[in-house]
């Protein structure tokens, strides 16, 4: 039999796709905080009600469009048969299903028409006289609820063809539901008058079916048991919004404990960046590692807390699946009894099916997926060699790279549901693919370099050349990172500029504040000075400054004096290399000079000169 509305069903097939997508987004926290709890949870409840209804009567439209039409018959090829049509040589065979439940009856045969935009003068293609038998058998339903007594199915012969048709007591004149053909005794093997009897015994039964199933008994019988399915599904949806309502209050109390440790984090932080000047390097140190391991110990009870709000977050999405189930099967159950419904019952089963199906596995990969992406984090952040600021600085580049992973995981699986849904109702999706393909190819054409920079951003971002707080050198241009994303980099120099580099212009960039610096001091001086005195001026400067509480904390290992380093006409090369905390190398550099100036004054050092 064709089916031809194609078309017509996309507009409620689309809107139940995308009621779906709905809820999923809907789902993964996109929360309504303009209205409160009450009436949230009502509007969610309509959608997702509506929502399984529309997927169950969705693709009904289907069984509403059979229509006979030879030009949408032969809209791809007229040489070839369509949909439910097989052709066998001369023959082509088309099945006739119930009007009812579209429980399969028998099928007809019909000599083969090989262009069906110009059929031979008097074929009529199988399909079309399929679905003629199936128009008779709708009006014989409502000649059977007119009727006082079950109709009859009776033999007749109309010019010189036996037909079947069908006589009640509300009638005077019988409706021809069939005529039984040549080719239709040759392709059963059997001659026409058995095989009209046959047909006979078939049509009788389905009619007496369709009489018992209309009857007024039967009817308000199954009626009942609609409506106490009705009210088994809305007392059921109202179980599981109040376990859903259970598991979002645990959900919330959790998010809290989940929040404060980060503030005590931030806290710890802000009390390790201020330690009092009065304290002994070793409370320094000790008081250092005490933070970096409570912080360590932080993100150990954070990734705790994330595991149970997965484990709330899944339960929650299950009840969200079995209310849609419940529903489903609940109006399947209801399409199946109740006659009026039962010509969609086996639409139900097919294309909502099928999507219930790929978009309960497309959720559950995208729970998966961003679940193995947490655990790969909690694994990429957790590492006790390193200090509290690198530490710190992985958790927060963890974050944003989890977070983006998580969006491009979210982005492919829901758009391959979609193709996956759009193929369901036979739409082309390698056309939407191709013209996908080109618009992309046009858009990387016209945005060249704006592609570049968002590249070169991720590259950044994923091998952690530098971030914001950073003083980094780019060519010529250098500064303390204000703003950095996917598209630019802003600097701010020493002279209080706001430098943007586009991050395609970023090919080679030095960081010097990443991890440690260092003061790479060098004087020259006078070759009438003893070098042996010089070398010990240094060292004993060194060790003084070292030797500070106030400067040890911004020191992180003793200065090294390297020495005389170069002889020239001006005099002699001294070099001193200073390990720094990060952004300290130049305070440090600056007091480090003050002392070695007023040291060789008061030794009577001399400062080397051309000569």
């Amino acid at each position: 039999m064709q089916q031809i509305p194609k078309i017509e069903l996309s507009t409620v097939s689309m809107w139940a796709i995308a009621s779906v997508i709905f809820q999923l987004l809907n789902h993964f926290s996109i929360d309504m905080f303009l209205f409160n709890r009450f009436l949230r949870s009502t509007i969610r409840f309509a959608l997702i009600s509506l929502m399984a209804i529309a997927m169950v009567f969705g693709s009904n439209a289907i069984a509403h469009g059979q229509l006979p039409s030879l030009s949408t018959a032969a809209s791809k090829d007229p040489r070839q048969p369509p949909n439910g049509v097989t052709r066998l040589g001369v023959y082509e065979i088309a099945s006739v299903y119930s009007p009812l439940d579209r429980n399969f009856l028998f099928e007809v045969v019909s000599p083969t028409i090989f262009d069906r935009e110009k059929p031979p003068e008097g074929y009529l293609p199988v399909e079309v006289r399929a679905e003629e038998i199936r128009q008779r058998l709708m009006r014989a339903i409502d000649r059977s609820n007119k009727a006082k007594k079950t109709p009859m199915v009776s033999i007749a012969i109309l010019n010189n063809s036996s037909i079947l048709q069908l006589s009640d007591d509300g009638t005077t004149r019988p409706l021809r539901l069939v005529t039984v053909t040549e080719p239709d005794a040759d392709y059963h093997g059997k001659t026409t008058e058995e095989l009209t009897q046959e047909w006979q015994k078939i049509l009788q039964i389905e009619v007496e079916r369709i009489a018992r199933l209309f009857s007024r008994e039967v009817l308000l019988q199954r009626i009942g048991q609609a409506l106490q399915i009705i009210i088994g599904l809305v007392l059921g949806s109202f179980v599981l919004w109040f376990l859903r309502q259970v598991l979002i209050r645990k959900q919330k109390a959790l998010q809290a404990c989940y929040q404060e440790p980060m503030n005590v984090a931030q806290q710890a932080e802000e009390i390790s960046t201020d330690i009092p000047v009065t304290e002994t390097s070793k409370g320094e140190t000790d008081t250092i590692a005490h933070w970096r391991s409570h912080f360590l110990e932080i993100i150990r009870q954070q990734f705790s807390l994330k595991y149970q709000l997965e484990i709330y977050s899944f339960l929650t999405w299950l009840l969200f699946w079995v209310f849609i189930l419940t529903w489903y099967i609940g109006i399947v159950v209801i399409m199946f009894r109740v006659p009026y419904l039962m010509r969609w019952s086996k639409e139900a089963l097919a294309a909502p099916l099928a999507l219930l199906i790929i978009w309960f596995f497309i959720s559950l990969a995208i729970r998966i997926g961003k679940s193995l992406i947490d655990r790969l984090t909690n694994i990429w952040t957790i590492h006790p060699p390193l200090s509290l600021s690198e530490t710190q600085r992985i958790a927060l580049r963890a974050a944003t790279v989890s977070k983006a992973l998580k969006g491009l995981i979210i982005f492919v699986l829901i758009t391959c549901g979609i193709l996956w849904s759009l193929s369901i109702f036979d739409v082309p999706t390698s056309s939407i693919l191709a013209g996908g393909a080109v618009i992309g190819i046009a858009i990387s054409l016209g945005c060249q370099s704006l592609i570049k920079d968002l590249v070169n951003g991720c590259l950044i971002l994923m091998e952690d050349q530098f971030a914001m707080g950073d003083v980094i050198q780019i060519g010529d241009k250098s500064g303390l990172v204000e703003n950095l994303n996917l598209r630019v980099t802003q600097l701010r120099n020493s002279e209080g500029q706001l430098i943007t580099i586009p991050n395609s212009n970023i090919t080679n960039v030095t960081n010097l504040t990443r991890l440690w610096s260092r003061v790479d001091f060098s004087i020259v001086v006078a070759y009438k000075n003893d070098p042996k005195q010089v070398l010990e001026i240094l060292r004993q400067v060194s060790q003084q400054l070292y030797s500070e509480v106030k400067w040890r904390d911004r020191l992180l290992e003793s200065p090294q004096v390297l020495g005389i380093d170069d002889l020239s006409h001006t005099g002699m090369l001294v070099r001193v290399w200073i390990k720094t905390a990060p952004m300290e190398q130049w305070n440090v550099g600056r007091e480090f000079r003050l002392r070695v100036r007023q040291a060789f004054a008061a030794n009577n050092i001399q400062i080397g000169r051309l000569q």
